[in-house]
């Protein structure tokens, strides 16, 4: 289970706030106009409490990239055993290197839990071998190729909306588990998501200013992007904040012959938030945002343990 610091102060955050991120976690570039419909508020108080927490790094709208079809590399799992004590300082350690894209503390198996984006085998080698070896505190270390990705979804919250959510809904993304194909990005397109990533809000107008290149481009390279799956804006919120309790990971031992059918279902809950499929030390990896452990007992009984396959 994740095991995440919190704030020694929990934010004050009421029933519209959390409405509020749940629409931006749907939709992150959506209008403070079309975020007032679906959450039932004026625009005015919908910008001003938004900004509010986006000034408060209570949430981040950030563009993320799909490393295969930008061509930076492709994903690896690390799992890692740390010295009793050293976790949070190794993990900080971890967060600051540039090919980490996801880095949690966990509790369970492992102790850190880490998305490595490599361009090569070798690279990958020398990250195990020869740099991971040199950060005290680490004790052990497990990998797994991450072969495909069925979900990678920030729209968990989605049901504090209920229906107004559909109308958030984006249509310019490559739908998740499509087999990705690379492409080619060049010095503009790096240059905007470079901005996107610092601001996933930035106006067309301000990328524009700071790509050098007029706002029609701007839409145009933007728009590109997302429709050939090489990025996707993400708003990021610590689930807590919006009433889930319990993030968990789930390393699921599967049946080969069966392992499409079980991602497929699996990628059909809302709960959901990452499924890929590995290989190394599980099959697949789950993460889910749920509200309590009650649902994670259902989450591991009902839904984990009728799956078609699972071992």
């Amino acid at each position: 289970m994740l095991n995440r610091t919190k704030a020694a102060t929990i934010p004050d955050v009421d029933a519209l706030d959390r409405r509020i991120a749940a629409a931006l976690q749907i939709n992150g570039r959506a209008s403070w106009q079309q975020v007032a419909h679906a959450v039932g508020s004026s625009e005015s108080t919908v910008a001003r409490r938004a900004q509010r927490m986006i000034n408060s790094r209570e949430i981040r709208v950030v563009a993320i990239a799909d490393p295969i079809r930008c061509g930076f590399g492709y994903p690896v799992l690390v799992q890692l055993k740390c010295e009793v004590g050293e976790s949070y300082r190794v993990a900080h350690a971890l967060a600051e290197r540039p090919d980490v894209r996801f880095l949690a503390l966990v509790t369970g198996s492992f102790d850190v839990v880490m998305e490595l984006i490599v361009p090569s085998r070798r690279y990958l080698g020398s990250v195990l071998l020869d740099e991971l070896p040199t950060i005290e505190g680490i004790k052990e270390t497990t990998s797994e190729t991450v072969l495909r990705t069925f979900k990678m979804s920030y729209d968990w919250s989605r049901d504090l909306l209920g229906d107004a959510s559909v109308e958030l809904d984006r249509s310019a993304e490559v739908p998740d588990g499509v087999s990705p194909k690379s492409s080619t990005l060049d010095a503009i397109d790096l240059r905007l998501y470079d901005l996107l990533i610092e601001n996933g809000r930035s106006s067309l107008s301000e990328l524009a200013s700071m790509a050098g290149i007029s706002e029609s481009m701007t839409r145009r390279r933007v728009d590109s992007l997302q429709a050939r799956g090489c990025l996707r804006f993400a708003t990021l919120v610590e689930p807590y904040l919006l009433g889930y309790d319990v993030e968990c990971f789930c390393w699921v031992r599967a049946d080969l012959s069966q392992l499409e059918q079980t991602a497929r279902i699996l990628a059909d809950r809302r709960e959901v938030r990452y499924l890929s499929a590995t290989i190394g030390y599980s099959e697949l990896i789950c993460e889910a945002i749920l509200r309590s452990q009650d649902d994670l007992y259902d989450f591991s009984t009902r839904t984990l343990g009728q799956l078609p396959g699972v071992q």
